[in-house]
């Protein structure tokens, strides 16, 4: 149990450190906000380095790693740096954000963890593409059902963003596979109640 929740927090700590890299910029777009976006800079981080990272791997300029995730990471918080909001910081609201964010994904990994296994809908599917996608320096990615012979024809970028969290984490994919799907519960209930309070 308390090995289980060491991973959880494992995992909950890289999309942490996503979320404070795109904190800067996500300030910025949400500046009108109470909380200035902070739990929207988790899912605008990782789109955009996961976006930067799929761009230059395509293009051969830098192969998909640590270091590749590491340098857009920096590049985002740079670019969020420049002309800083005014804005004053709610630490406390942050806070309790983050917490009920933490809780929600604890939670759901708990629920999870009765019936981990991925023999539904397109969940195989979904394994094999995000660890071709771990297997590879470069995309696009091998397609699983060809041995390797073609690359995969799909939309593949969620599959990408698990990858990139995946890697970040140093975590096996047969746990973040799970962890990822706790995430996308996460994200809608804490968004969800944060773009409610806005309104």
């Amino acid at each position: 149990m308390l090995q289980d929740l060491v991973i959880v927090l494992q995992w909950w700590l890289g999309i942490f450190v996503v979320g404070v890299a795109a904190l800067p910029l996500s300030r910025k777009i949400f500046s009108s906000w109470h909380d200035q976006g902070y739990l929207f800079a988790k899912a605008l981080g990782l789109a955009l380095i996961t976006y930067g990272v799929y761009l230059f791997g395509t293009l051969h300029i830098l192969p998909f790693g640590h270091l590749s995730i590491f340098s857009f990471m920096i590049l985002i918080f740079l670019i969020g740096l420049y002309k800083k909001p005014q804005n004053r910081i709610n630490w406390k609201l942050w806070l309790v954000e983050e917490l009920f964010f933490l809780l929600a994904l604890v939670f759901w990994s708990w629920i999870k963890a009765h019936e981990p296994s991925i023999h539904s809908l397109e969940k195989f599917m979904d394994f094999g593409f995000t660890q071709s996608i771990l297997n590879s320096s470069y995309f696009p990615a091998p397609d699983m059902w060809y041995a390797g012979k073609f690359y995969i024809n799909y939309y593949y970028f969620g599959h990408t963003a698990m990858a990139v969290l995946t890697k970040l984490t140093n975590l096996d994919l047969i746990y973040t596979f799970n962890l990822m799907l706790c995430t996308i519960f996460a994200f809608t209930l804490t968004f969800t109640l944060s773009l409610a309070y806005q309104l």
